[in-house]
């Protein structure tokens, strides 16, 4: 009498949990081997966030920029995740893309700014500074900013 009355997900737990085990396994062994680099250097970057906002306020300063998109709002939260961030390996350089947005509203609107900076003396300080206007396509361009 004690497995007749047993609900069916409770003789099927076996497989369930099997067939569980084995989908993590897979999704896992499909993540970028890259991850946990890439996860630290975001992280790294959200702890020194004067790099960004240093040359987002460069760029704001920019009269092209300011006809194209408007006033730059600031940065928010997730505009890192949504980019790239790359160190060197000794950590004096770093390479970040951000999204970034005009209080102008045109309709469907996509820009990038990439920035290139290295540490000097403990200071950062900027290479390249360029914004990426990707769409509509009528106003597609880059836009340099700062070239050293």
């Amino acid at each position: 009498m004690g497995t007749q009355n047993r609900l069916w997900y409770q003789k099927k737990r076996t497989w369930f949990l099997l067939f569980f085990v084995i989908c993590t396994g897979l999704f896992i062994s499909t993540l970028p081997k890259e991850l946990p680099r890439n996860v630290a250097y975001l992280a790294k970057a959200y702890s020194e966030p004067e790099i960004a906002e240093g040359a987002l306020a460069i760029a704001k300063r920019n009269p092209k920029i300011i006809a194209l998109l408007g006033e730059l709002e600031p940065m928010h939260t997730f505009d890192m995740v949504e980019g790239s961030v790359g160190y060197s390996k000794t950590g004096d350089s770093v390479a970040i893309t951000i999204g970034v947005r005009g209080d102008k509203k045109i309709k469907n609107i996509r820009s990038k700014m990439d920035v290139l900076a290295e540490k000097v003396n403990g200071k950062w300080e900027y290479v390249n500074i360029k914004v990426r206007i990707k769409k509509p396509d009528e106003l597609k361009q880059t836009i340099p900013i700062l070239v050293k």
